[in-house]
């Protein structure tokens, strides 16, 4: 793999997903298997490269903000179980069906959140057990495919905790980095996986997850949410007709 290639291509693209809370794999992995890589083991690539990206800009979005340490640990491992389930599985399921139903879970959120400001909601006991018991089926997603999880997690936590979009995806990038290290490890230990591809794309992703994460907390919500919504749809439609 060309590093003149792939270094650019992964920090644009974690660039723009930690910016706007988009997917950053419907760039990547595509971009992997056009330069002659195997779906899995560009799959592979992204998960180690996302584990190291999401934990930089999950630090660039909470810094100075309110941890919620005891939801995280408890999402957290039901997330895990759920990317080893969907890592496990990933090539035993159609694609295509994969990507309608991912694509229809995502528009289905975004009509929600434009539905009603998620800032709205109340806190409370039974809000965060909601949250801890969506963290299974939201880790098995993001081990198939986790494109557009951003999407469906952070509007999970905004409308069961009360957060705003910019604390939501901080919570997501901390929950993220530790699904894509286990969904990664199971990929890895499968024989997908090309260390030249992995080393350049985790460089890249890198920088631009940080500079990305860095521009949206300074910029604040009003610049996030814009994006966040039209990166959501674009990502339902590449899914729906790609």
């Amino acid at each position: 793999m060309n590093p003149a290639f792939v270094v650019p291509i992964a920090f644009g693209a974690s660039l723009l997903g930690a910016l706007s809370g988009g997917s950053s794999s419907m760039i990547t992995i595509p971009a992997w298997v056009a330069l002659g890589s195997s779906f899995p083991v560009a799959v592979a690539a992204d998960k180690v490269a996302g584990m190291f990206w999401t934990l930089a800009a999950a630090r660039a979005y909470l810094i100075h903000r309110t941890i919620d340490r005891s939801l995280l640990v408890m999402m957290g491992l039901a997330g895990l179980a759920g990317a080893a389930t969907g890592a496990w599985v990933a090539t035993t399921l159609d694609e295509r069906v994969l990507r309608r139903g991912a694509a229809a879970l995502i528009l289905g959120a975004l009509l929600l959140s434009l539905r009603r400001p998620p800032e709205a909601a109340t806190p409370s006991a039974l809000g965060r057990g909601y949250a801890a018991a969506a963290a299974f089926p939201l880790g098995v997603y993001e081990g198939l495919l986790g494109s557009g999880n951003s999407i469906l997690t952070s509007l999970l936590l905004q409308r069961t905790r009360g957060w705003d979009l910019l604390l939501a995806l901080g919570h997501y990038y901390a929950l993220a980095a530790m699904w894509c290290a286990l969904a990664a490890a199971v990929y890895v230990a499968r024989g997908a996986f090309d260390p030249r591809l992995t080393l350049y794309a985790s460089v890249g992703s890198v920088m631009g997850g940080s500079l990305g994460a860095r521009l949206g907390r300074s910029q604040g919500s009003a610049l996030v949410r814009p994006l966040f919504v039209i990166a959501g749809l674009v990502l339902a439609l590449r899914l729906l007709f790609s």
